[in-house]
């Protein structure tokens, strides 16, 4: 015959083991699948060139091209419509018009 205090001890011992297991699970870190670390550097990547478009969209709205000789003649448009979409705007694009506002603002 079991004794009771043998039948507690097990009982108790195996809800320490099982409780033991299920907070071990828990605490492993998550691991990502290579798609989804790829798809969130796509994502910061993406909002890094939109946030630099939004800038040099910024910038070129306090440009100023025309002349002070032909100001009267020139007719002033509003930013929107003199500059295309800059949304499909490359990187290798954006060095070389900040390049040329650089070289503009220099003289």
């Amino acid at each position: 015959m079991v004794s009771i205090k043998s039948v507690n001890k097990t009982i108790v011992f195996l809800s320490i083991c099982v409780m033991y297991h299920t907070v071990q699970g828990d605490c492993r870190p998550l691991r990502r699948s290579i798609s989804e670390v790829q798809l969130m550097h796509n994502v910061g990547v993406r909002k890094h060139v939109q946030e630099r478009q939004d800038w040099l969209e910024a910038k070129m709205r306090d440009i100023h091209t025309a002349s002070l000789r032909n100001a009267e003649s020139v007719t002033t448009r509003r930013l929107p419509q003199d500059i295309p979409d800059l949304k499909d705007i490359t990187p290798s694009e954006l060095a070389y018009i900040l390049n040329i506002l650089d070289k503009l603002s220099s003289e």
